[in-house]
């Protein structure tokens, strides 16, 4: 039995001039869905999509001018990386959803192409990108294993909040970006919600974010997690120069 999307589309949400957070809607395929692209409310790095692929089903791409980084969000595939004598091959994915362990990552150098096989279960995996030209070589990680440093040009990484729908947890987590960030945002029970302070200088905006809520911040902003409501998931995303 194949895995089933969480969604039915992305509220990408971002603040340009921080006044009111401003959003679009960004209806997922099955196959790939660009997110966030450079030139695009303030980002000029970082690119995001999802990769949706039913059983047996498979996806071929390069990664041309960007080093790309594949998260397994659920679901497993074999995964086919090749650049002359830079080559890897495994499984990516180990868990059924985001809510069930951590996520198994691969890093693929630019100009590089890399073939994405699902298995009997299909596979989602979010898609960043970088632009880089950095000689490294490609990597599959299994679950809870990163990178070592300098050898990739994105930082990742999950956190969960706890908590139920009628009882709300303070997170104190804070980020002081410098460099501009992107949060994939869910829910278990779909009817959560978070909520952010994004800072500049002196204005702030108040985000509210619900499940599948794509959080897109511009660089020299600071982020501030201040409350959860419901067991929730995020994953982060910032350029790592």
């Amino acid at each position: 039995m194949g895995i089933s999307p969480r969604y039915t589309e992305m509220n990408v949400i971002h603040s340009t001039h921080l006044t009111e957070p401003q959003g679009k809607i960004k209806k997922p395929t099955e196959d790939y869905t660009e997110i966030v692209t450079p030139g695009e409310m303030g980002i000029t790095k970082l690119h995001f999509g999802i990769l949706n692929l039913t059983p047996e089903a498979t996806f071929f791409d390069r990664s041309d001018d960007t080093e790309v980084a594949l998260i397994a969000l659920g679901g497993q595939c074999t995964l086919l990386v090749g650049h002359n004598g830079n080559k890897a091959y495994g499984v990516l994915g180990e868990r059924p959803d985001v809510f069930h362990g951590e996520a198994c990552v691969a890093h693929i150098p630019h100009h590089t192409t890399y073939e994405v096989l699902a298995g009997e279960a299909g596979i989602e995996i979010a898609v960043c990108k970088v632009p880089s030209y950095a000689e490294s070589a490609a990597i599959i990680l299994e679950a809870g294993e990163t990178a070592d440093e300098g050898e990739t040009h994105l930082r990742i990484w999950e956190n969960t909040l706890s908590g139920s729908a009628d009882v709300r947890t303070k997170d104190a987590h804070m980020m002081h970006t410098g460099e501009e960030t992107i949060c994939l945002h869910r829910f278990r029970d779909m009817d959560g919600v978070a909520t952010f302070d994004v800072t500049r200088t002196v204005e702030t905006v108040r985000v509210r974010l619900h499940h599948n809520d794509v959080l897109v911040v511009p660089e020299q902003y600071e982020i501030v997690s201040l409350t959860s409501e419901g067991i929730g998931y995020q994953l982060w995303v910032q350029p790592d120069f």
